[in-house]
């Protein structure tokens, strides 16, 4: 994994969130807490949540912010129980077949941030202690623990009936549909993930308009003239540091990056362009400003967005009732 991604593209992505594979094994023994949903489904004991984002930052200057569209989006915490209760419905699903396939515990390669905002680096990078030790780079942790967990080799019949087809890989051109049945019993459309996901309804929430207002609202701040003002002023400070830069997105690219630990160069560059950020508060105006956007755009989209987050929620219920039968 690359550690230094750039902060432009970090703030305008808007892939959406994942574990991994959408399947795993659970040995549940304690219970996470997402404050926007409620409890969410159980994780494997073995699951280290040190790492986990949380749902604001608690470090740095954006410590505590968030944006509006944050509450149609479908959160990391979510993520890990949609993917436990699909993973236990599949292991059942697996049995059924007399397969039995241990996978990864869901949880165990958290992401940088807990959703598409991106709140931590949307408007460039915001923690002084990270940028001590990393500059512009992410966190060790991130950079060995790379997001996405893999699926475990499986033989070719435990392949087909997990995905209905002969590879588990959708890109695959020599990939064909699976025997209609195993053993004489049926094999579901898409296999036993296919069942799980079923069963739990959350293919239906998608989320791709919140993902789109959300870089909506973000190009549509940098026009603002408040935004555009506390940019210059950032820039006129980074000038009085000897840097020469106009927009926090570019700041990265004012020293060359080297593989492996940040130089000092690349260090000083990111703790004068946190200095400056505190100095003209630019955080708290940027997200004060994208705040009021995304109001209006949450009033004018409503209810296109409420039926997503409807049904994400539906879909961790079932993900909590599947691991409590």
């Amino acid at each position: 994994m690359n550690r230094h991604v750039t902060t432009a593209a970090i703030a305008l992505a808007a892939a959406a969130l994942v574990t991994g594979c959408s399947a795993a094994t659970t040995g549940a023994s304690d219970t996470a807490q997402n404050p926007k949903t409620g409890p969410i489904a159980q994780e494997s004991s073995t699951v280290d949540k040190a790492h986990w984002p949380t749902s604001t930052p608690r470090n740095g200057l954006a410590k505590g912010l968030s944006l509006p569209l944050e509450d149609y989006m479908q959160t990391y915490q979510d993520t890990v129980a949609l993917d436990n209760g699909a993973r236990d419905l599949q292991k059942k699903c697996m049995a059924d077949y007399g397969l039995t396939i241990t996978l990864p515990p869901a949880g165990s390669t958290p992401p940088p941030n807990d959703n598409d905002a991106n709140i931590e680096r949307r408007y460039g990078i915001t923690d002084r202690d990270t940028a001590e030790k990393y500059g512009y780079g992410l966190p060790d942790y991130l950079v060995q623990n790379p997001q996405g967990a893999k699926l475990p080799t499986m033989t070719v019949e435990e392949t087909e009936v997990f995905s209905g087809y002969t590879s588990l890989n959708p890109r695959d051109l020599s990939r064909a549909a699976a025997p209609a049945t195993f053993k004489g019993k049926k094999i579901h459309e898409n296999g036993c993930a296919g069942w799980a996901d079923s069963q739990l309804g959350g293919a239906s929430a998608d989320f791709s308009l919140a993902s789109e207002l959300n870089g909506q609202s973000l190009a549509q701040s940098l026009k603002e003239p408040v935004v555009q003002e506390v940019i210059a002023d950032w820039s006129k400070c980074m000038s009085g540091k000897g840097y020469t830069v106009d927009s926090p997105y570019d700041a990265d690219k004012v020293v060359v990056h080297i593989d492996g630990s940040p130089s000092q160069d690349e260090i000083d560059v990111a703790v004068a362009d946190i200095d400056c950020k505190e100095a003209t508060d630019l955080v708290k105006v940027w997200n004060g400003t994208e705040t009021a956007i995304q109001q209006q755009l949450i009033a004018d989209h409503r209810s296109e967005l409420a039926k997503p987050k409807e049904s994400n929620a539906s879909a961790v219920a079932a993900a909590q009732k599947a691991l409590v039968k």
